[in-house]
């Protein structure tokens, strides 16, 4: 409960009962953000040797992901949304990297089922917003790929210092 706590998914009212909290878009924006440096810093350096094999990590976790769609099973979708993520965090080989991404793991599923139900967007069409990134890193196109990384995280927020609406995670 106090990992929970902590993480903003829940507030405890000592000796009396726990809450679900509701992520505000303020916070919504900030775990996407967050989550979207962590990731651009693991590729920044480049994809190394392994990049077939991240390819084909990647293509797997995006199968698993539209199979879930398929199935209209969120969870199976948000697990396979983890799994393609991770291996994007791994590229870079940084411990304390994949420590602060993993720390986001649980409000990432949060937000993203909320995503799709705020903004109507199928669980086809959250597959789909993966695609972009497979295919930067297929062709090895760093440039793309952090493109593709930002777009997937920030599309739909504001330019930093206004209000933002909603994300596309």
């Amino acid at each position: 409960m106090r990992s929970l706590q902590s993480e903003g998914l829940i507030e405890i009212v000592p000796r009396r009962y726990s809450i679900v909290t509701r992520m505000s878009s303020e916070d919504a924006e900030d775990v996407c953000f967050a989550r979207y440096v962590l990731e651009d810093a693991s590729v920044t350096g480049g994809l190394g040797k392994n990049r077939d094999e991240l390819a084909r990590g990647l293509h797997q976790a995006l199968e698993e992901m539209s199979a879930g769609a398929r199935a209209d099973d969120l969870d199976a979708v948000v697990d396979s949304d983890t799994k393609f993520h991770e291996l994007l965090i791994d590229v870079s080989g940084r411990r304390r990297l994949k420590d602060l991404w993993s720390m986001m793991n649980s409000q990432m599923g949060a937000l993203m089922r909320s995503s799709l139900e705020r903004q109507g967007i199928s669980l086809d069409d959250a597959v789909d917003r993966h695609r972009g990134i497979l295919q930067a890193v297929t062709v090895g196109d760093i440039d793309l790929l952090r493109i593709a990384i930002r777009d997937h995280y920030l599309e739909g927020f504001p330019e930093p210092g206004r209000s933002s609406g909603a994300g596309r995670h």
